[in-house]
């Protein structure tokens, strides 16, 4: 009402294409696109109202997460129903410490290597490689 009040005199609206009397009708429909508080809640978006029915609602997941727990197979039955197995021998090994990183040869690699192996590339690709005539403008060769 205020905005109305202000701008009685302009014909357009807060976004500059919009007319003073469309401006409500467009709040309306933006306010009827949102979530209700039930939706909101939910999503753990909004909290519950009141602290007791939070507290109610965490006891009642402990109650069921424990009931679940309750009721899982023991280690017999699981053995009974072959899902678990275990060996009877188990043959246990001393074995080196070391260290177990990947090597990373090319971290080695001198510029003269470096240089050969670009040069070998390139050589490949202009004798070897199958490239369709068309194609052969695109193909890229890397500096000697």
């Amino acid at each position: 009402l205020a905005l109305q009040h202000r701008m009685k005199g302009q014909t357009q609206g807060p976004t500059g294409n919009q007319t003073l009397r469309s401006h409500p009708l467009y709040l309306r429909k933006r306010l009827s696109q949102r979530p209700t508080t039930e939706e909101l809640e939910q999503r753990n978006i909004l909290k519950q109202k009141n602290e007791a029915e939070e507290q109610e609602a965490k006891q009642e997941i402990k109650r069921r997460l424990t009931r679940k727990l309750s009721v899982r197979p023991t280690v017999a039955e699981l053995v009974a129903r072959r899902i678990l197995r275990f060996n009877e021998y188990v043959e246990v090994t001393d074995a080196k410490d070391y260290d177990r990183r990947a090597d990373k040869p090319w971290t080695r690699l001198t510029p003269a290597d470096k240089a050969a192996i670009r040069k070998e590339l390139n050589e490949f690709k202009s004798r070897e490689m199958e490239v369709h005539e068309d194609s052969k403008q695109f193909t890229r060769f890397h500096r000697p």
